[in-house]
């Protein structure tokens, strides 16, 4: 939920809340005017009966001449200390100028002449007219039409002042690119707080910039320095290794050979750490539809001599299947798990690839499970211990699939069987 729904909610809800409580303050008052005049006409009402009764000894005979209108019923009651003195209560009554039944509110009250006791009911309609009807309705769905329009009213400024701006800089926000190295610039709304934190953020995203342009380089710069002397070494080494005056030393080339296998294995390892590098800093931005089972099946062809050689059996079930992908990163996820897959194997050992329109699954044999504790997408945590492996194959996957929304995982789903899924479709 957006947040100017979010307070047109709260607007809505809050005029709701105070439209009831009117309507139900406006329904009180008006009744508590209401009996409250209907109790004073009734009081005066019984004064005059008392006033008359007092004078004549007797009740009035024409009670037109006395009270309006003449609704007024009486009772002989024994004992008058049983009753209140006065008692108020709503009935509804025939109205014979209506002809309809009415709302009346009723007066009872003790008197006594003639040394008879009698208890007395005067009655009085409290129905209002239709005009004061009609007026109070029409005042409750005025009230209704202005709390709505106020909270569209409201809303609608607050969209134009406010959110609108504050969308446009969400915009921005989405659409800026750290390697396009440019200027952030929001727009001030005026609002002191939405203003600091504008502020705040283009700080942030300087210092961001900056960072991120002080790592790119220093990792390009920290592996291709790296580079030269590894190659160095390396092929000193190789020289070293074909001297023929360390023939008959078989103690010292062993130690050569050891050294040139630690350069090896040091060059791949920085070429991987560069590699994993770049693509977290989104340095594959080139995407397009890739065919992946035209990838996968010539990845197959090309590692069927390597297969061959460490006689493994590999099975392929491929679908088409094609994702909006890097072509390079693609081919990096492929070889990888495909490598993987050889390379963790074990003699005589089997290699499945299933490919369907939505997934990816690669397992293959080995040696023995993995602790459940152990996370093998994390950097230098291997599966065995192959003396070419760098540690950082499944790390680069893991990074090629987050940074293309794809789902990676893996499970044993038998005894010495290793399975590695990926959902290709976000």
């Amino acid at each position: 939920m957006t947040l100017i729904k979010l307070i047109r909610k709260y607007l809505l809800i809050a005029s709701l809340f105070v439209l009831v409580i009117g309507c139900l303050s406006h329904f009180l008052i008006f009744r508590f005017f209401r009996h409250y005049s209907a109790d004073q006409t009734l009081i005066d009402q019984q004064t005059k009966i008392e006033n008359y009764v007092a004078k004549h000894d007797t009740l009035p005979l024409v009670w037109k001449v006395i009270l309006q209108p003449p609704r007024i019923e009486r009772k002989p009651i024994e004992n008058p200390e049983l009753y209140p003195e006065r008692i108020f209560k709503d009935t509804l009554l025939y109205s014979e100028e209506t002809g309809s039944i009415t709302p009346y509110r009723q007066l009872y009250f003790t008197i006594s002449y003639k040394k008879e006791h009698y208890l007395v009911n005067v009655n009085q309609p409290t129905m209002i007219s239709n005009d004061l009807f009609y007026a109070i309705i029409s005042s409750l769905f005025l009230l209704i039409v202005l709390l709505l329009l106020f909270t569209y009213v409201i809303s609608y400024l607050l969209k134009r002042s406010i959110w609108i701006p504050l969308n446009k800089n969400l915009r921005k926000l989405h659409e800026y690119d750290l390697k396009a190295n440019t200027i952030l610039k929001l727009k001030n709304m005026d609002i002191k707080e939405f203003d600091e934190l504008n502020e705040v953020i283009m700080r942030m995203v300087h210092k961001i910039n900056e960072d991120y342009e002080n790592s790119r380089i220093f990792t390009e710069d920290a592996s291709h320095e790296m580079q030269t002397p590894l190659s160095i070494i390396k092929s000193k080494l190789d020289l070293l290794i074909q001297d023929d005056s360390l023939s008959d030393k078989p103690d010292q080339i062993a130690a050569i050979q050891a050294m040139s296998r630690a350069v090896n294995r040091l060059s791949k390892l920085n070429k991987s750490l560069l590699l994993i590098t770049k693509i977290n800093n989104n340095q594959f931005d080139h995407k397009e539809t890739v065919d992946m089972k035209e990838l996968i099946g010539g990845y197959i062809k090309d590692f069927e001599e390597l297969v061959a050689a460490k006689e493994l059996s590999m099975k392929a079930e491929l679908a088409d299947c094609h994702c909006y992908i890097d072509p390079v990163l693609a081919e990096i996820l492929i070889s990888n798990l495909l490598s993987n897959a050889i390379r963790h194997n074990i003699a005589e050992g089997e290699i499945n690839v299933i490919l369907t329109d939505k997934t990816l699954s690669i397992s293959n044999t080995c040696l023995e499970e993995v602790d459940e504790s152990v996370n093998l997408f994390n950097r230098m945590v291997q599966r065995s211990k192959t003396k070419e492996s760098s540690g950082l194959g499944l790390n680069i996957v893991k990074s090629i699939c987050e940074k293309n929304n794809f789902r990676a995982k893996y499970d044993y789903p038998q005894n010495n069987i290793f399975r590695i899924r990926i959902d290709l479709k976000n």
